[in-house]
């Protein structure tokens, strides 16, 4: 869904009109048209106030935020990272642009590395910036492997715990479609080479599949 699609969806499932809504939130009715109708992307606080109003998580609606924010220059390579992803419901990992290859969240940072010309692999470099930095719990559609760079990393896969760090085992590889979560030991980056068709055919760069 989009930014807008949730904020109409969630409104509509709790019997409210745009204008109780917005007196909920402390903003105008238009506020809230511009919202649902224009794909006008609201500043953090009213993000938060949204997420209180609807009943959603801060950090969810937060996500959705940021990458409904994501430049038009990026947004083929933001929008690849999260198409194939499958979050569980404790999944609450926002990331915002900070430039055009470079994502940033409260515990993480995501740098582009290279993508395949046929978009069959890409890689890229995931920073954890503290010890206890956990990548909460998501699955993909593609196979991925992690390699470790620096630091140490506890990789939950399927409810199974691995270890992977710069002083070995160094790499692991994650199935298609198999839930696993990251918890950083100590701070470190971890490559993660994602397998598989990663980019739309066919150059549809915009919106998200889902």
């Amino acid at each position: 869904m989009t930014f807008a699609e949730i904020i109409r969806f969630h409104r509509e499932r709790l019997g409210l009109n745009k204008k109780q809504l917005a007196e909920k939130v402390g903003v105008t009715q238009p506020y809230i048209v511009q919202i649902e109708n224009d794909g006008k992307i609201p500043g953090d606080g009213v993000v938060l106030r949204l997420a209180d109003a609807l009943g959603l998580d801060r950090r969810e609606l937060l996500f959705a935020a940021y990458r409904a924010r994501a430049s038009d220059d990026t947004r083929h390579y933001f929008h690849s990272i999260f198409d194939d992803l499958t979050p569980t419901e404790n999944f609450n990992q926002p990331f915002i642009e900070t430039r055009k290859d470079h994502f940033e969240s409260p515990d993480f940072s995501l740098h582009h590395l290279s993508t395949a010309p046929d978009g069959i692999y890409q890689v890229a470099l995931l920073t954890a910036k503290s010890e206890g930095a956990r990548f909460s719990p998501h699955a993909h559609r593609i196979p991925q492997v992690f390699v470790a760079v620096e630091g140490e990393f506890e990789v939950m896969v399927d409810g199974r715990k691995h270890r992977v760090a710069a002083d070995g085992p160094l790499s692991l590889e994650i199935p298609a479609n198999t839930a696993h979560e990251i918890l950083a030991k100590t701070p470190g980056r971890l490559l993660t080479i994602s397998l598989g068709q990663v980019l739309r055919a066919g150059g549809d760069h915009g919106g998200r599949r889902k």
